[in-house]
């Protein structure tokens, strides 16, 4: 079944700051060390069938052109990266890509997903991108939650991403 899309549109208004929460930080691919372990291991939780190799990372990430290591982040709590996410910006388009979204199932549930979304508004809004879109499946209700709050919008543009968003937003009270 075809991946349903979220849009976001920048609204112009000021970059929020960061809130992070006590013990965690928030670092790129480039700063981590270990970082292709790391990513490798989190995205396995949602996002992948087992833990791959570092051939799926090429295959996933490398593949866009506009893909930069300093745009793929990771939350780390008490110094263990536990959840991640990447931006790419197509700069020619000024359209953005949320991409690879996945946090450890150990750390889920203390809002890692939220702040994430704000790394990714944030990024969005300082590259000057004027809208941007991500890709989810049905199943994944909490995030969909999250992307909801972060200012992303369902895509209506076909009768089948209508009546699953319809199923959707009905589950979840939106």
């Amino acid at each position: 079944m075809e991946q349903l899309i979220m849009r976001w549109a920048n609204d112009g208004e000021k970059i929020p700051s960061l809130q992070l929460p006590q013990n965690c930080q928030v670092k790129n691919f480039s700063e981590l060390e270990n970082a292709m372990d790391a990513w490798l291991e989190i995205v396995q939780y949602g996002l992948t069938n087992g833990k791959k190799d570092e051939k799926f990372y090429h295959a996933t990430m490398t593949i866009h052109s506009a893909y930069q290591e300093d745009k793929c982040f990771f939350v780390l709590e008490n110094g263990i990266p536990v959840a991640t996410l990447t931006v790419i910006c197509d700069y020619t388009k000024s359209e953005g890509y949320i991409h690879m979204v996945a946090c450890h199932e150990a750390a889920r549930g203390k809002g890692y997903g939220t702040l994430l979304n704000q790394i990714a508004v944030a990024v969005l809004k300082k590259e000057g991108m004027s809208t941007a879109y991500l890709t989810t499946d049905d199943w994944r209700i909490p995030a969909i939650k999250s992307y909801l709050r972060a200012g992303f919008i369902p895509d209506l543009s076909t009768d089948d991403f209508q009546n699953r968003w319809a199923s959707i937003l009905a589950q979840i009270g939106v």
